[in-house]
């Protein structure tokens, strides 16, 4: 009965390969992804579109993958060898991208273009939209410092290139059609933004000219879906937190260090609060109104709390045969890690389009308005929390 067990156990491990070829005009397909269902077990076709692989049941499941392609999924059973015939997936390939003043399909595209689905990362909470883009889209950079709201943040195309004097490096953005610089942090709800193409190579300048010299970024807001009406509302809450604090010395640390120094340097210790004794000395009072009592007070808690994000969204959007509206209204709210520090922005915006005659005259408007107010750290808060973490003073 042994001996059965273990044979039994070695014909279910066992190796299927194969070959993967496209069906369009049946050569090699490399870099297919092959992968195990439900497992981590898996490989890529090489150059001749050849992939081997161990299975362990004639349960197990080939996934069959790649980006641009219909993916394949298909049973082992008592097959040692499976060779497949992969195919475009067209509904990819046939989908619309907004290039400037026109639309073209994904697959007659020739420049550098880059599109980012807006419900792919709608999830993720923040004040601009061009935060989805930090790690999604091959030459672009997106750099910020935490400030609320996101107004800090910056954006580069393929690195540092600038039009005139080198001091914008900011890419041209253009919304529905509408050019601008302005800080989309102030300007845009990212609620309402359907979806994002990247222009990041020269072609860009054909239609925009100079303007175009740092990259392009087109955002389109959403519209209607046709034969709809509906209502939504959603609403975000998040809080950060200082995750990383710097952890200094107190007053009477500070004092033994600063004297060290002293010795170190051959030369007598002396400090206006520490004296000029032998070892530091706190006093009871640091001013000669004996007013103010020394202290042990940690600023980087008095300055640093927890902040709160709200983001509030509600949108009405309505469709018919021969017009389309859509109503949508945004209140975001974001505490700065820094007490009393904080961004505040309404926003509305309508969309809407009319057909007539039979589609052969059409108007619309897409308007948004925006009121935002910010409150910035004081200059130099973060240095002085260090400074006076080392003076101490209450």
């Amino acid at each position: 009965m042994l001996f059965t067990a273990v044979a039994m156990s070695l014909a279910q491990n066992r190796n299927v390969s194969g070959k993967v070829v496209f069906a369009t005009d049946n050569t090699a397909a490399t870099g297919i992804s092959v992968l195990v269902k439900g497992t981590n077990t898996g490989t890529i076709t090489d150059i001749n579109g050849a992939y081997s692989l161990p299975v362990s049941s004639d349960n197990a499941v080939l996934v069959f993958s790649m980006i641009g392609m219909v993916t394949q999924e298909i049973s082992v059973g008592n097959q040692s060898v499976i060779n497949v015939s992969i195919e475009e997936d067209t509904k990819l390939l046939d989908e619309v991208v907004v290039t400037g003043y026109t639309t073209e399909r994904k697959k007659d595209i020739t420049g550098a273009v880059s599109v980012i689905k807006m419900k792919d990362v709608e999830s993720i909470p923040g004040g601009n939209v061009l935060t989805a883009l930090q790690g999604r889209v091959p030459g672009v950079q997106i750099s910020t410092d935490g400030q609320p709201g996101g107004t800090s943040t910056g954006t580069l195309v393929r690195g540092i290139t600038s039009v005139g004097d080198g001091s914008n490096t900011t890419p041209l953005y253009v919304i529905d059609g509408v050019q601008t610089r302005d800080n989309m942090a102030t300007l845009l709800n990212p609620n309402d933004v359907e979806s994002i193409q990247v222009l990041k190579d020269a072609a860009a300048a054909a239609i925009y000219g100079l303007q175009a010299a740092n990259g392009v970024i087109i955002i389109t807001t959403k519209k209607a879906a046709k034969g709809k009406t509906r209502v939504n509302f959603d609403a975000k809450t998040s809080v950060q937190t200082y995750h990383s604090p710097i952890t200094m010395l107190d007053a009477q640390q500070w004092g033994e260090i600063y004297w060290k120094a002293y010795q170190n340097d051959g030369v007598a210790p002396a400090h206006d609060q520490y004296g000029s004794g032998d070892v530091p000395v706190i006093p009871e009072f640091i001013d000669a109104e004996q007013t103010i009592r020394a202290g042990n007070t940690d600023w980087a808690k008095e300055v640093y709390c927890p902040a709160v994000l709200q983001d509030y969204n509600l949108s009405v959007a309505n469709s018919s045969e021969n017009a389309s509206t859509l109503f949508s209204f945004n209140y975001f709210n974001q505490d700065g890690l820094i007490k009393n520090t904080n961004f505040e922005r309404f926003n509305v915006r309508l969309n809407s389009d009319y057909r007539l005659w039979n589609n052969r005259f059409r108007v619309g408007e897409n308007v948004n308005i925006s009121k935002w107010k910010e409150v910035l750290k004081p200059g130099g808060i973060e240095e002085l929390v260090i400074a006076q973490h080392r003076c101490n003073k209450a």
